[in-house]
């Protein structure tokens, strides 16, 4: 089979690798759809803590090719949402459903023919999910699990900074958990159009308007219930934390580069009330997503797909910042 292996920086290589045959508790699976992720582009950019060489991919779904011994063979043909890592299985973090924070986590690349995962990682699509809407389950799922550690107010409002993936998932999981007003800040207009087609209340440009002054005016100088930052820049972060009322919550969607120091005054945080929380990872939620993926309608946000020997110009398209979300499809020439 083929996969795609990250040598450093912008560069990948196609290489053969063998078959995978599952053991006990095991499936294969052929990949279909395997999503670029914003920690996969800032990786190679060197703003994230990964080491080449390596098969990145962690968004991704595919059908069921063979499965070992113990696994129901009803698996076999299946249409199925992959989750891309699994933990040791004794520590307090695996007991606590935290794969993503295990010690000794185990990855799956998504960039690749085939996978080959534990049965208790693959899950059948719900009726009216396509496998390429279902890629994006993982990042709902890490969106959603931010969203779970705090309380969106039925009624508030949210703002979302940053209309890439992360924050139009952000905003429509925060819609369905009872968001009334939300506003969106991104510099590009085609991604504001986007997620005013998504239940946006209020798109701003931050490069023609004073983001401060315009969510204060609309919130009377109290602030958002709920901002989220969902680029993964410190001095938007900042920002903010400036823009949370009293008693609300910032919520870091977005990853920050490793080392970054968090731009805030503690007195502020402490005089305001302020909560702030960060999901690394999809938690407890990846079922829940998926359960709720047929029903959120963003099936459009899908806007480039390229075949596999074509995954550097995938990962230069999604580090320009074109479209919205960028895809992998390793089975498709």
């Amino acid at each position: 089979m083929k996969v795609a292996t990250w040598r450093g920086g912008s560069s990948f290589t196609i290489d053969h690798a063998p078959d995978p045959a599952p053991g006990r508790g095991q499936v294969v699976v052929d990949v279909h759809t395997a999503g670029v992720c914003g920690t996969d582009v800032h990786a190679t950019q060197g703003l994230f803590p990964w080491q080449p060489p390596l098969v990145m991919g962690h968004e991704y779904t595919g059908v069921v090719r063979e499965v070992g011994r113990g696994v129901n063979r009803r698996l076999i043909g299946r249409p199925v949402a992959c989750e891309p890592s699994y933990g040791c299985g004794a520590c307090a973090e695996c007991a606590a459903g935290r794969v993503s924070q295990c010690p000794r986590c185990t990855r799956v690349g998504g960039f690749a023919e085939r996978v080959l995962l534990p049965a208790t990682c693959v899950h059948p699509l719900p009726a009216g999910l396509d496998a390429v809407t279902a890629a994006m389950t993982e990042p709902a799922a890490c969106c959603l699990a931010g969203l779970e550690q705090l309380e969106v107010p039925r009624g508030g409002t949210v703002l979302v900074i940053g209309a890439g993936i992360m924050g139009l998932l952000t905003m429509v999981l925060a819609r369905r958990q009872g968001a009334k007003r939300l506003i969106v800040s991104d510099p590009i207009e085609e991604r504001r159009q986007t997620a005013k087609r998504l239940g946006a209340s209020i798109v701003i440009d931050p490069t023609r308007e004073n983001l401060r002054e315009r969510v204060m005016a609309l919130t009377r100088d109290r602030g958002a219930d709920v901002v989220c930052e969902a680029v993964g820049k410190p001095q938007l972060v900042a920002e903010a934390i400036a823009l949370t009322k009293p008693t609300g919550a910032l919520q870091l969607v977005g990853v920050n580069p490793k080392g970054s120091a968090l731009p805030l005054d503690l007195f502020d945080v402490h005089f305001r009330e302020i909560r702030i929380g960060g999901a690394f990872g999809r938690g407890t939620a990846f079922r829940r997503a998926l359960r709720l993926m047929p029903r959120l309608g963003v099936k459009a946000l899908v806007t480039a797909r390229f075949p596999l020997d074509k995954i550097e110009d995938a990962f230069a398209h999604a580090a320009a910042g074109r479209g919205i979300k960028t895809v992998i499809t390793p089975n498709t020439a």
